[in-house]
């Protein structure tokens, strides 16, 4: 009888449990607007395809990925969104260079506020390392 009453607590948590996590997660996330603050922030430039044409032809480039390019004897960096906001931004070496130094920077940035926050965390399990 005495596991009966273990599992009638069971159900009568699990929903609040699964409930308590599923709260935890946050807002959903733009991916798509989130990529193009960081082109922004590393100095690619905003191009609106507002003809046809223009749009057809960013059709053409792999979508939401930045690629490498020749155009006209110049080296760029693309990133195009021909469904979405019908614009792409162009870059420079210089500015794919940031961007990656600016994502390296920002996942660094979480790892050191995920290990700052197990210090104030009391459940979290102490080596005694540190003692």
């Amino acid at each position: 009888m005495e596991w009966l009453k273990r599992i009638g607590i069971l159900v009568i948590m699990a929903p609040g449990l699964f409930m308590a996590h599923a709260g935890c997660a946050g807002a959903p996330v733009n991916k798509t607007l989130q990529a193009e603050e960081a082109l922004a922030a590393a100095g690619f430039q905003l191009k609106m395809a507002d003809t046809p044409a223009k749009i057809e032809r960013i059709s053409r480039i792999p979508q939401k990925q930045v690629v490498w390019a020749m155009i006209k004897d110049r080296e760029v960096y693309l990133w195009a969104d021909a469904a979405g906001c019908r614009c792409f931004y162009s870059g420079t070496r210089q500015n794919y260079k940031q961007l990656l130094r600016n994502q390296w920077e920002e996942k660094a940035e979480r790892r050191t506020d995920w290990y700052q926050a197990q210090d104030d965390d009391p459940l979290w399990l102490s080596h005694g390392w540190d003692d």
